[in-house]
């Protein structure tokens, strides 16, 4: 099984988790940093809801290992951005599923990550419609909702 890249968290920095939510369909997310030269979005990849804690764990296991495998999908992407200044995620969905083709986004979100945090950027798929939020997950069992600021 093809795995994705870890971040860790350190005294600089703060990590991302991208992930997606409520379909199986795949999310593309792109990621832009404040000091990068490169002012444009940066792909880093495609995410899948397995189904995880929704369907039996072995059918779960299952999607993740087909979708790592034959197409790079994961079941979330991981980030370091730079405490103190702004990082933007992208989200984007499209393609054809049992209704018909589908598309949603791209959703910009912005914040400013603070030093040696956890936050958690979520695409949700809500009936035909998709949003897309931040959470800090820095405490486990805790889901804070972050303020975004305005994407330039």
């Amino acid at each position: 099984m093809i795995r994705q890249n870890t971040v860790t968290v350190d005294a600089q920095h703060a990590k991302v988790i991208m992930k997606a939510s409520g379909n199986t369909y795949p999310v593309q997310f792109s990621v832009k940093r404040a000091a990068d030269p490169d002012q444009r979005m940066e792909l880093l990849g495609t995410v899948v809801d397995s189904g995880q804690g929704k369907v039996f764990g072995w059918i779960a296991k299952l999607n993740e290992v087909a979708n790592s495998a034959t197409v790079k999908r994961f079941p979330q992407l991981e980030a370091q951005a730079d405490a103190d200044q702004e990082f933007q995620v992208s989200g984007y969905s499209n393609g054809t599923g049992a209704g018909g083709t589908y598309s949603c986004g791209p959703l910009k979100s912005a914040f400013i990550p603070e030093r040696s945090k956890v936050y958690l950027v979520e695409f949700q798929f809500i009936g035909s419609r998709c949003e897309q939020h931040v959470y800090d997950v820095t405490q486990p069992d805790q889901r804070i909702s972050v303020t975004s600021v305005p994407a330039v």
